[in-house]
């Protein structure tokens, strides 16, 4: 079986920075489309309802 060297070591420190930078960015990324997502559908939801008066008003 192989020793850890300091060649090793240090590879692995910075295989795991990577891969925290990646899950830390995927992380964001999916907070940012579920904010946007969020605002859309509030969004459709209030034109929805906005048409919904237009319409029954229009019918009185």
């Amino acid at each position: 079986m192989k020793h850890p060297s300091t060649n090793d070591t240090d590879y692995e420190t910075f295989l795991s920075e990577v891969k925290e930078r990646i899950r830390t960015a995927q992380y964001e990324a999916l907070k940012t489309v579920n904010k946007d997502l969020l605002h859309l559908y509030w969004d459709l939801g209030k034109m929805i309802v906005e048409k919904q008066n237009k319409l029954s008003v229009s019918r009185i």
